[in-house]
């Protein structure tokens, strides 16, 4: 599978892809989306010592077999918690999003929650940079 992050608005990119296509034969599935800038490597290199890691140590102080994963994957299903319904039994599927997919806005989104929790769930404060 390949992927291509094009910018539509510039003549050479479009060309590209259009180039690219023309070689190709037999069945393929092309699909395009916007494109939508994932949370920041800046955000993620964050997110774990500042957040995850202080609620690994406490989750552990509690007595509990904690560790960092566990901690992600708690606040991931505090926060990230999705459903599907289905319509004519009624059934509802839940399952958990993935920060991986998350836009630089919606991981910030994320982050203000996730602090809110740690300090009012564990009383760890998580300090911000500037």
């Amino acid at each position: 599978m390949t992927e291509l992050t094009i910018n539509f608005d510039e003549f050479r990119e479009r060309q590209m892809l259009i180039d690219s296509l023309r070689g190709l034969r037999g069945m393929h599935r092309v699909t395009i989306v916007k494109h939508r800038p994932r949370r920041t490597d800046a955000q993620n290199r964050f997110y774990w010592p500042c957040y995850v890691k202080p609620f690994a140590d406490w989750l552990q102080e509690q007595d509990e077999d904690a560790n960092e994963e566990t901690a992600h994957e708690i606040l991931k299903s505090r926060f990230l918690q999705k459903t599907i319904l289905n319509e004519s039994t009624g059934e509802v599927l839940a399952y958990v999003g993935s920060t991986s997919k998350l836009s630089v806005e919606e991981f910030g989104e994320y982050l203000e929650k996730c602090a809110k929790f740690l300090a009012e769930w564990a009383g760890i404060v998580v300090d911000h940079p500037r």
